[in-house]
């Protein structure tokens, strides 16, 4: 190699750069120059291929001006004589690159090519690119030693791109391990684990480089459906309360298995003539979904993240990161499981034996005051009529006090001690919606509430958070007031003091309760004006 001066140090020094692994771009660029000064070229180019290797996803030029490169445009995907090295990775070498049969033309404003020069860019049998060389400066073709010379810079150049991978799945390991490390410590910490894998979920997202994802959870009841608790993404508000069928395919079975899946189309795993709406448009404009399951098998839970369609399929490598995600969250999901159940048997185990205190020994003794009392009251009927009859009024009230105790001690010995009860939830929803937002809330929710059927509670809790993200979105409130109440049926009713109703192009989430409101033979309603708004969603009880 002694085409240009000092080339030796020069090279020595592209060499380390490459073994650092760092600046990539710089290190591609230093290496692309090196080439062209040695073989005595006048451009030269160095494609780099994507991660399945069957094109071009980064292109770095030499020799052409900015002004130039953007004159043509885009840059090349790898077709032409360019897509012969992307199809068999062998060095090609043309005195005349415009009369090969794969020759398609230059693009207006393109400089004219005649001698060209290509030889893989690879480390070992993995090929990561190509390195192009045209036009050389003493005229003629490329010779025999120009070959040794590109083909020894494009090893150096694999080495760097090899080990910029490296370094980048390193990172990313790292990031999806900081990923479950966080959400294993905010479960564990007590935090609402909705709004935990709801951020994770959002995390998860930009670390697969998608642009939504959902939080998918098994509907009470009904083993063939999910129900989207949780979105993000530009339809996720929308999402949240959308039921998802299962029909078979891979969503099922990682379900089922609690084993990550990639579908390569989502719309592939919706039955026919499934109904229009927010799943409608995930099949029209998303394609690739990872599916991450967590919580065991089957799942508890299941995060979906998606891509569009434009974007590319998900790499076959985010199955391992995901599945170790999914096994350390589904870890810290059974360990706040067993503190929950635990923390449970505690308290109803201080109930049981509070409960036993009261019925062994104050129902007991007030039980024998009582009837020491009433055996005096007897024994003075005759002497002392009004004496006697005080003492049975005075009997009568120990009576209700032993009825009122035990009443209580059923009430112990029954109660619902889980910290994951209805009320519990609505408060945390609501706090988790307006907090931060300068809204002041009042959550009214009366004892019967704990008594909803259970294939309610996620639909309750749904319309619960819609609406008052609703009010905090468009009602520019300063206060809201919430009422969930139980009786013949449900109902869900907020009011605010906010600017009344919001146009109807920012409705679509009222639509949405509507439409799971008629589900359940039930309504919305919904009347505003310009001192507030107040909304109702109403459905009667199973049965």
């Amino acid at each position: 190699m002694t085409g240009a001066s000092g080339g030796t140090p020069e090279l020595a020094a592209v060499v380390r750069a490459a073994a650092s692994g760092s600046q990539l771009e710089a290190t591609l660029r230093e290496i692309l120059s090196a080439a062209v000064r040695h073989v005595g070229a006048t451009y030269g180019a160095l494609g780099v291929l994507s991660c399945d290797g069957r094109r071009l996803d980064r292109f770095v030029v030499e020799g052409i001006s900015e002004e130039i490169q953007q004159r043509i445009g885009r840059l090349p995907t790898g077709q032409g004589v360019l897509g012969l090295l992307v199809a068999e990775p062998v060095a090609l070498r043309l005195d005349d690159l415009t009369r090969h049969p794969s020759f398609g033309g230059f693009p207006e404003g393109h400089p004219p090519m005649r001698s060209f020069l290509g030889v893989p860019v690879r480390v070992g049998e993995e090929v990561f690119g190509h390195l192009y060389l045209t036009e050389k400066l003493t005229g003629g073709g490329f010779t025999t030693a120009d070959v040794e010379v590109a083909q020894a810079l494009a090893g150096v150049a694999g080495l760097a791109i090899d080990n910029a991978r490296l370094l980048e799945r390193a990172e990313r390991r790292r990031a999806w391990s900081q990923v479950g490390t966080d959400v294993s410590t905010a479960l564990l910490s007590g935090d609402d684990p909705d709004q935990v894998l709801r951020s994770a979920a959002d995390r998860v997202a930009a670390l697969c480089g998608a642009e939504a994802a959902g939080v998918l959870v098994p509907v009470p009841g009904d083993d063939d459906a999910l129900r989207v608790v949780a979105a993000v993404g530009p339809s996720g508000p929308e999402a949240e309360g959308v039921r998802i069928p299962l029909v078979g395919g891979l969503l099922h079975e990682a379900q089922r298995s609690g084993v990550p899946q990639l579908l390569a189309d989502f719309a592939l795993h919706l039955p026919d003539g499934y109904p229009p709406g927010f799943l409608g448009e995930v099949s029209v404009d998303y394609g690739p979904a990872l599916l991450i399951p967590v919580g065991g098998q089957p799942a508890r839970s299941t995060l979906a993240v998606v891509r569009r369609r434009d974007g590319g399929p998900f790499e076959p490598e985010l199955l391992d990161l995901a599945s170790a995600f999914a096994a350390q969250t589904t870890v810290a999901l059974e360990l706040v499981r067993s503190q929950q159940r635990e923390r449970r048997l505690q308290v109803q185990a201080d109930r049981d034996r509070i409960a036993r205190d009261l019925h062994d020994h104050v129902v007991q003794r007030i039980f024998a005051t009582a009837l020491a009392l009433d055996r005096i009251g007897r024994s003075l009927e005759a002497e002392s009529p009004e004496v006697a009859a005080r003492l049975a009024e005075r009997v009568d009230e120990l009576d209700g006090t032993i009825a009122r105790i035990r009443t209580s001690i059923f009430e112990l010995q029954h109660q619902d001690a889980s910290p994951g009860g209805v009320r519990h939830r609505l408060a945390e929803v609501v706090r988790s919606v307006v907090d931060g937002h300068g809204v002041r809330p009042d959550l009214r929710v009366p004892g019967e509430v704990e008594d909803l059927p259970v294939e309610l509670v996620p639909d309750v809790v749904a319309a619960v958070r819609e609406l008052v993200t609703n009010v905090v979105r468009h009602a520019d409130a300063a206060r809201l007031t919430v009422t969930v109440t139980v009786t013949d049926g449900v109902r869900v009713r907020v009011t605010d003091d906010g600017r009344g109703l919001p146009s109807i192009t920012v409705r679509s989430g009222l639509a949405n309760l509507a439409d799971r409101a008629e589900r359940h033979g039930g309504r919305l309603t919904a009347h505003g004006g310009p001192s507030g708004t107040d909304v109702e969603w109403a459905v009667p009880l199973p049965g």
